[in-house]
């Protein structure tokens, strides 16, 4: 063998301290070596982790922008929605009309593509009035039911994939009035 290959096979020197006697390791500097190794393990892990929640929040943010991307296009419909809504109630006499017909096409047509889109109308009539769903826009006193239920609706009300695009319009039912006794506001003798 030459010089040179027998010095490639010699095993590196394990460090020695030279405070410690000829031979030994010195124990509490392994140990406080160690103990930084665990605490730089625990600050990666802690970051890890954090990098892990960051990535987690972007992800579910991306998808709520994504599904209420078109909220504001739905929301510009509305208005055309409520117009054939109207039109179509001022042709109710002319049940025959093919100008009606057309528009009760349009308005088929409309309403399935935004309900694709994850639109839905609010149930409104004959419910309890619900304020997360709902703005009472008038109450109407009676007696034949009871009241805060939903009497009239003046303008539906929609969700979009859940949430309240645009809250119903309705009269409400209030309690009814006192009726007139006779004789009250005479003077009794």
């Amino acid at each position: 063998m030459r010089k040179k290959d027998r010095h490639a096979e010699e095993p590196a020197a394990v460090p020695v301290s030279t405070d410690a006697p000829t031979g030994t390791v010195d124990t509490a500097a392994l140990l406080a070596e160690i103990e930084k190794a665990r605490a730089r393990e625990d600050e990666l892990l802690r970051a890890l982790a954090e990098l892990q929640n960051v990535s987690r929040r972007r992800k579910q943010e991306m998808e709520t922008s994504v599904l209420y991307a078109q909220e504001s296009l739905v929301k510009a419909l509305l208005p055309v929605l409520d117009d054939l809504d109207r039109a179509l109630e001022a042709s109710k006499s002319r049940e025959d009309d093919p100008f009606r017909a057309g528009l009760l096409l349009i308005q088929d047509r409309l309403r399935r593509t935004l309900a694709r889109e994850g639109l839905e109308a609010i149930r409104s009539e004959g419910d309890l009035f619900d304020p997360q769903l709902h703005d009472a826009m008038a109450q109407r006193p009676t007696a034949e039911v009871p009241p805060d239920t939903i009497l009239e609706v003046m303008l539906p009300g929609y969700r979009l994939r859940g949430r309240v695009l645009r809250h119903a319009q309705v009269v409400v039912a209030g309690p009814p009035l006192p009726e007139a006794t006779p004789g009250a506001g005479e003077d009794q003798p």
